[in-house]
């Protein structure tokens, strides 16, 4: 098949690049002090920041990317363990902080005035925390790109940082509004895990490949949500390309099994095969514009380009 990616590509890739660019643009600006470690200056306070920042935790790795993303180095008095995992972008950061199993008693010690949860799970951690006085807020359940601007302002507005927090929520929007609707003549990806699990609509893999320009082989199978899907079935429904992800971070057995098998040898001689890092998607956190940028610039390095580009 030509490796030449349909002319009605370009026009969105640049749309949604000059949209992520401003979510980009906001979270360096609020990246910044994070560079400097716990315990740096914070910016002045504003007419929605208090003066003092409540002491922030978290639990979980989607809670995890939150709160580095959006918190003061010196509120954050603890983090999960899955912070300095394989699927955290911040592992390096993360490190200077004390880490935690998500047990009632290590946030009690920690002393966190804001604990920020996964919607769902810890029951009981949750009720002792506000039995104690820590605020708990649970990120909201939703599963799409659009859901990001809302838990953007929820933990804002919970740990003091509303300004900031306002800034990445709009420039989200933003970029949401500007990516176009998918058409017939852009390339056909198939999303796959290291398990043959997939990802149709109704999911943020869904919206990130769109937003990256791609139509996507699972919704066109009418396949919503998440799933999986044989390798056989893509033998009979060929994408143009394979986008691969958590290959890097799950078990190597998995991996070889997969790369064993002889449907799958056959199809990655055919077309070509794009990885996205798992540390960029793992949920819907700050991190999927990065899922979005990396997979324009994998297209774009494979030669899926306009003629002349």
């Amino acid at each position: 098949m030509p490796n030449v990616r349909s002319s009605t590509l370009m026009p969105r890739l640049l749309a949604a690049a000059i949209a992520l660019a401003a979510i980009a643009l906001a979270a360096a600006g609020l990246g910044a002090a994070a560079a400097d470690g716990p315990g740096a200056d914070g910016p002045a306070p504003s007419a929605t920041r208090p003066a003092v920042l409540p002491r922030v935790a978290s639990v979980g790795l989607c809670a995890d990317h939150y709160v580095l993303a959006l918190a003061d180095p010196g509120q954050i008095v603890s983090l999960s363990r899955e912070a300095v995992g394989p699927l955290s972008p911040h592992r390096d950061l993360a490190a200077a902080y004390p880490l935690n199993r998500g047990s009632a008693e290590e946030l009690l010690l920690s002393g966190a005035d804001v604990v920020v949860m996964r919607s769902w799970g810890a029951a009981a951690t949750a009720r002792m925390a506000e039995r104690f006085g820590i605020r708990v807020v649970r990120l909201g359940g939703g599963d799409r790109l659009a859901d990001l601007p809302g838990n953007l302002r929820l933990v804002g507005d919970a740990i003091g940082r509303a300004d900031a927090a306002e800034a990445m929520a709009e420039a989200a929007e933003r970029a949401i509004v500007a990516v176009p609707p998918q058409r017939p003549g852009d390339p056909m990806a198939a999303y796959l895990g290291p398990a043959g699990g997939t990802a149709g609509p109704g999911t943020f893999v869904d919206d990130v490949l769109v937003a990256a320009g791609l139509g996507n082989l699972t919704g066109a199978l009418r396949r919503p949500g998440w799933g999986r899907i044989d390798l056989e079935t893509m033998v009979l429904n060929p994408p143009d390309l394979f986008v691969l992800s958590f290959f890097d971070t799950t078990r190597p057995s998995l991996t070889v099994a997969l790369a064993r098998h002889a449907v799958f040898r056959q199809l990655a001689e055919d077309m070509p095969m794009l990885a996205v890092p798992g540390a960029y998607w793992p949920c819907t956190s700050p991190h999927l514009v990065d899922a979005v940028a990396h997979l324009s610039g994998e297209l774009d390095r494979a030669g899926f380009a306009v003629d002349g580009q």
